[in-house]
C-alpha cells in the first residue's frame, strides 16, 4: 500500500507493507501513480540487477531509479516485479509491464527522508521524488 504525502518542494510517499519484496512492490507502484502513467497495450519484460548499496533503504532508492531509468528511455512502466535474488545489498529481478506515456516527470528518488525500517511486523518508509 502507498499513499501520497505533501510536500512543499517534491513528492512525498509513504510506503507499508507486509514483507520486504511487497515494499519494492509497492514503491514503484507508487512511483507511476506520481508520474499519472497512462499505459499503452505493448508487453515489455526487462531483467534488473542492482549490487553493492549501502544497506536496504540504499538498495530501494538504486531500485527505484533503475527503474526511473527505464521509465524515461524506454518509456516502460512495470506492474509486475520478481525477485530472484533478494538480498540486504543487492538483488536481481525480472520485470513485467507495458509501454507507457507519463504526464508528470519524476526527475530522481532522493535518499532524503528514506529509511526502510520493519515496524510492528509491517515493512515502511518514507520516499521524497524530486519533480
Amino acid at each position: 500500500m502507498f499513499e501520497l504525502v505533501p510536500h512543499i518542494a517534491d513528492v512525498r510517499l509513504r510506503v507499508t507493507a507486509p514483507t520486504l519484496d511487497e515494499l519494492f512492490r509497492d514503491a514503484m507502484r507508487g512511483m507511476y501513480a506520481i508520474m499519472r502513467a497512462h499505459p499503452v497495450d505493448v508487453q515489455v519484460r526487462h531483467e534488473v540487477s542492482v549490487h553493492d548499496s549501502a544497506d536496504t533503504t540504499a538498495l530501494l532508492v538504486d531500485f527505484l531509479n533503475e527503474v526511473l531509468h527505464r521509465a524515461h528511455v524506454a518509456k516502460e512502466m512495470f506492474t509486475g516485479a520478481t525477485f530472484a535474488r533478494f538480498e540486504s545489498t543487492s538483488l536481481d529481478a525480472t520485470l513485467t509491464g507495458v509501454r507507457a506515456e507519463f504526464d508528470e516527470d519524476v526527475k530522481a528518488v532522493t535518499y532524503h527522508e528514506a529509511d526502510v525500517r520493519q515496524d510492528g511486523g509491517e515493512w515502511t518508509t518514507m520516499l521524497v521524488f524530486d519533480i
